[in-house]
């Protein structure tokens, strides 16, 4: 079993959701307001989830897997629905923490990955809110379509304590936090004395 020791750390796919719990706590440290306890027990959930699961299984992450996703079809159930925007958001958010780096060099960055998974989640809130018993779930997928950008920084972070690699470079910090716009790196170039204007979601929405 392996143990998280340092900020670089390897999982095995064999390891217990401690683990996580370890990483998460870590990467919750600079994040405010703090999570509610059911959505970061929800993100080990997630974690252990898909770095487990095979990659051919992975939802395709699009506008028009969204739309699908959105939609009851004639042959489909509401259950079906709703199963198929938790894992549409939960593959959206998982990419865009722990890929990050990948969708920041894409032409529109990781803002359509972001604004699927937050639909996503959106969606199932919704979709869970009328039903008797399900408030409570309704408003953990709130709290994940409304934080996305957050949670997406902290799987990020945690991405990071899990490969066994060099920090980021500066000019590709500095790259991905004007694609990004995440908090968590401006924090990084202001730790390492580099500029880095407050961009206020100006370029791209959350």
């Amino acid at each position: 079993m392996g143990r998280a020791r340092s900020a670089s750390v390897q999982i095995e796919l064999s390891a217990p959701r401690a683990v996580f719990a370890e990483l998460l706590a870590g990467a919750l440290d600079h994040t405010l307001p703090r999570p509610t306890a059911v959505s970061i027990a929800y993100l080990i959930d997630l974690l252990s989830e898909q770095t487990r699961a095979p990659h051919g299984q992975q939802p395709v992450i699009d506008a028009a897997a969204l739309l699908t996703a959105l939609h009851t079809s004639a042959s489909e159930s509401e259950a079906a629905r709703l199963v198929r925007l938790r894992q549409l958001g939960d593959a959206a958010l998982f990419k865009a923490g722990f890929f990050g780096d990948s969708l920041a060099r894409r032409p529109f960055g990781p803002t359509p990955t972001r604004e699927v998974g937050r639909c996503a989640y959106a969606g199932l809130s919704a979709g869970l809110a009328p039903l008797t018993g399900e408030r409570p779930w309704s408003r953990l997928y709130e709290e994940l379509a409304d934080r996305f950008r957050d949670f997406a920084d902290v799987l990020a972070e945690v991405g990071e304590r899990t490969r066994r690699c060099a920090p980021t470079p500066l000019a590709c910090l500095y790259a991905r936090y004007i694609a990004t716009e995440s908090p968590r790196d401006r924090r990084r170039l202001l730790g390492l004395g580099a500029l880095a204007p407050d961009l206020g979601g100006l370029l791209r929405p959350q």
